[in-house]
């Protein structure tokens, strides 16, 4: 009995050559891949984890946590289903299930009883694989585990897509064979800590019947932080492989209200910038509108936000300005964003646009983030057919500047020459 995925999808060609990439590519990335599947396991308790790609015969284990399973023929794999069917798959019990009750995964003493899987998908939407727990015992996954299971396979999937992405580009290569070993673990760090957070939570929540209202609606509230923090460093990854003309492909222009979208921004800082101490100033010259990306755009301003937050100490003042015309960029409008915070020495400011570096201060402090902000940012202003400066001077603080036409995006930006 074989799972008939050639029936049910009609551009298998095109998903098995995305396989194949992700296959090529996930040796330079195995070390973050290994983690995030031990991380799946420890997190919805369950001792057995595989990453798999699913194949035109075969399901192939990436990597695998406490299995010792390499590769399963399509029809004895429940991954094969969750591709087939595009959609989160859970068997409580394998043995009662005549596809799997005999088989490879039942086989060994003890097997697996029960099984959990959600799709790895690419960023054309091909469904490559999947991120799987087994158990062995019967069993299902409650809500709140299987959706942090989703969120470690998105991040799995965007893991994977930036390898691919890395491993394509000679420079890019050469800047991560540079950037490796950091890489690995701050990527690693950026997913085990939100994660650690989520699970314990989840932990708390399952053992104690008797949780007070504000005590239970503080552990949903860290579950929900935590699990956007990952989302957020998923999107970071993606924009991050996809900068350039595949990023420009991406974006989805409309006429947009850019002073009400920093107004937004800036007011969901606010509690931030209250709890640290920091005074946070707006300042919008006129109302500007702009065609560009919305969430895009959002997610490049609270980048900036975030980062003056992080480097302004108690008692210093962040301003946000919103003005129209650049001496950058003809017929542009301009997001400052200017603090008193530590700054940045002059032999890093070349560097902090690129992906995964992390300056001395920010090492030393060991301050949160995968060093992606910045490079992030800027390749959004630049798929909208914008700019990013930025301006420091140590222990005064820092200016950035995100410049973007008012018009129609231009295939080359058109500078001001004096």
């Amino acid at each position: 009995m074989d799972v008939e995925l050639p029936a049910r999808w009609a551009d298998e060609p095109s998903r098995l050559a995305a396989v194949r990439m992700m296959r090529e590519f996930s040796t330079s990335v195995e070390p973050v891949l290994a983690n995030i599947v031990r991380i799946a396991a420890e997190a919805v308790r369950a001792p057995m984890a595989m990453l798999t790609l699913v194949e035109a015969e075969r399901v192939r284990a990436v990597v695998r946590h406490n299995i010792g399973v390499t590769q399963l023929p399509r029809a004895a794999s429940p991954c094969a289903r969750v591709v087939g069917d595009r959609a989160p798959l859970q068997i409580p019990d394998l043995l009662e299930d005549p596809r799997y009750a005999v088989g490879p995964l039942t086989a060994v003493d003890p097997g697996a009883r029960s099984y959990a899987g959600v799709p790895l998908l690419d960023t054309t939407g091909n469904v490559v694989g999947a991120l799987s727990v087994l158990d062995r015992k019967p069993g299902a996954l409650g809500p709140e585990r299987a959706q942090l299971l989703g969120l470690l396979a998105d991040q799995a999937t965007a893991i994977l897509t930036l390898g691919a992405a890395v491993e394509q580009s000679a420079t890019e290569a050469a800047a991560l064979g540079r950037f490796g070993s950091d890489f690995i673990s701050l990527i690693t760090h950026e997913v085990r800590t939100p994660v650690a957070v989520i699970t314990g939570n989840l932990e708390l929540l399952d053992e104690l019947d008797d949780v007070p209202d504000q005590y239970r609606e503080r552990m949903v509230s860290a579950i929900r932080r935590n699990a956007d923090r990952l989302v957020r460093l998923i999107d970071h990854l993606l924009v991050t492989a996809r900068a350039g003309d595949a990023l420009k492909a991406t974006v989805h222009r409309s006429p947009l209200d850019l002073s009400g979208l920093v107004t937004d921004a800036v007011r969901a800082a606010e509690a931030k910038a209250k709890q640290a101490g920091v005074a946070l100033d707006l300042h919008i010259e006129q109302p500007l509108r702009v065609p560009g990306d919305s969430t895009m755009l959002r997610t490049a301003i609270d980048n900036l936000l975030s980062n003056a937050l992080l480097f302004t100490q108690a008692g210093g003042r962040i301003s946000v300005r919103v003005s129209q015309g650049s001496t950058d960029l003809r017929d542009a409008t301009e997001i400052t964003i200017t603090d008193t915070g530590v700054g940045i020495p002059a032999d890093e400011q070349p560097l902090v646009f690129e992906r995964f570096y992390r300056g001395a201060h920010a090492q030393r402090t060991e301050a949160p983030g995968a060093g992606l902000g910045l490079a992030v940012t800027e390749a959004i202003a630049a798929a909208h057919g914008g700019l990013v400066r930025l301006e420091s001077t140590p222990g005064v603080g820092t200016t950035v500047r995100l410049m973007l036409p008012l018009g129609a995006t231009r295939p080359a930006l058109e500078l001001v020459r004096n």
